[in-house]
């Protein structure tokens, strides 16, 4: 069964880890892909042409972690059209749209850095990015709020995104 995000424990701090943040390319995309199923389940080639349609798309960034040669993370970000394309009571703009560190490798820094160069990408974009994630995914929420985004509903739907065991919160960081 995939582990989609790791128990929260505000107590728990691991050291830094040892990893390299850059901007992905093709080789990456296996390593990212196994990394994307082993999370979330679902198909390998659907996680792989996800990602290459993140890496080669106008208005996309798609980030690596590596370290000892290999993908221990990755993450995206871009221009989302969803209320065009019928999402409800969520906004076109652009978001961060993908996070994932090998569960060997979660409470060393990797998420935050791969954030943290995510809103660097953005910030020459926009002054508002949105993000949404899974109500039970706690991690991930006190990430983004202790990087400057907070909740502005629960009440709200994304195409083609399904909040298992749970509810979304939609988030943004700046002047909404």
């Amino acid at each position: 069964m995939p582990q989609p995000f790791a128990a929260y424990d505000a107590s728990t701090h691991g050291r830094q880890a040892e990893a390299i943040i850059r901007e992905a390319n093709d080789a990456d995309l296996p390593g990212c892909a196994i990394l994307a199923q082993n999370r979330n389940g679902g198909d390998l080639g659907a996680w792989e042409r996800a990602l290459v349609a993140d890496l080669r798309g106008r208005d996309r960034l798609l980030l690596v972690a590596m370290s000892s040669g290999r993908p221990v993370g990755y993450a995206s970000a871009g221009w989302q059209d969803y209320a065009r394309r019928g999402g409800r009571n969520v906004p076109d703009g652009w978001y961060l749209t993908g996070l994932v560190v090998d569960p060997l490798h979660r409470r060393g820094a990797i998420g935050r850095r791969l954030t943290q160069r995510r809103l660097e990408w953005l910030d020459g974009r926009t002054r508002n990015v949105w993000y949404f994630a899974n109500v039970a995914n706690r991690p991930s929420l006190e990430l983004h709020r202790k990087l400057g985004f907070h909740e502005v509903t629960r009440d709200f739907a994304v195409p083609g995104v399904a909040f298992d065991g749970g509810m979304g919160v939609l988030c943004v960081r700046g002047d909404v």
